[in-house]
C-alpha cells in the first residue's frame, strides 16, 4: 500500500477477528518499529508480544474498557526506561518521543498490512507490569491489540482542514 494511502486509511478499531496475524506480517510490523530514529540511535524501546490466550484476556482485562478489544487475538505492548532516551536542552525528558515515534512506526506498518490496531493508552500499568514481568524501571506506554478488523475500511473521521492547523512564520 502507498504511504499516503496508509496514512489515509489508519484508524483506531476496537472490534477484531479472531484470526491471530501471520508470523511474518507481525515480524515485518516489529520491524517497522525497531527502524524508526530515536535520540542518538539508543532504541531505548522494547515490545512484548502477547499471543498466549490466557495472556492476552489478561491484559485485555488490565485494560478495562468494557468489551472493546475483547475479541483481539493478540496485543503488542511497548515499554521504555527512562534511561532508553535521552534529555533535551530545556530539561524534558526525551523518552515519550522516542516512544511516540516507534509505535507510530508500528501502527502504520500494521496498516500497510491490512491489520487493526488501536494505541492504548489506557490501562492499569501495575496489572501490566505483573503480568509481563516487566521491570520495574521501565514504563509501559502503550499497547495495541492487533488483528484483522471486522469493520470494513473506509474513510477516518473527518478531520480539521490544513489551514486550521498549520501557520507560516508566526503562530
Amino acid at each position: 500500500m502507498d504511504f499516503y494511502e496508509v496514512v489515509k486509511t489508519r484508524r483506531s478499531y476496537r472490534v477484531f477477528k479472531s484470526d491471530v496475524p501471520e508470523e511474518e506480517k507481525v515480524e515485518r510490523i516489529l520491524n517497522a518499529a525497531r527502524l524508526a530514529p530515536t535520540w542518538a540511535n539508543m532504541q531505548g524501546v522494547q515490545y512484548i508480544v502477547v499471543r498466549k490466550p490466557e495472556n492476552v484476556k489478561a491484559i485485555w482485562e488490565a485494560i478495562g474498557q468494557a468489551q472493546k478489544f475483547a475479541q483481539a487475538p493478540m496485543f503488542i505492548v511497548g515499554v521504555i526506561s527512562e534511561k532508553g532516551s535521552g534529555t533535551n536542552l530545556n530539561g524534558q525528558k526525551y523518552y515519550g518521543v522516542d516512544f511516540g515515534m516507534c509505535f507510530e512506526h508500528l501502527i502504520l506498518a500494521a496498516t500497510a498490512e491490512g491489520l487493526a490496531t488501536c494505541w492504548i493508552g489506557w490501562f492499569n500499568e501495575g496489572k501490566v507490569k505483573s503480568i509481563l514481568d516487566i521491570p520495574e524501571d521501565y514504563k509501559v506506554m502503550g499497547i495495541t491489540p492487533l488483528g484483522y478488523p471486522v469493520k470494513p475500511k473506509g474513510e477516518i473521521t473527518e478531520r480539521k482542514p490544513l489551514e486550521k492547523m498549520v501557520h507560516y512564520e508566526k503562530f
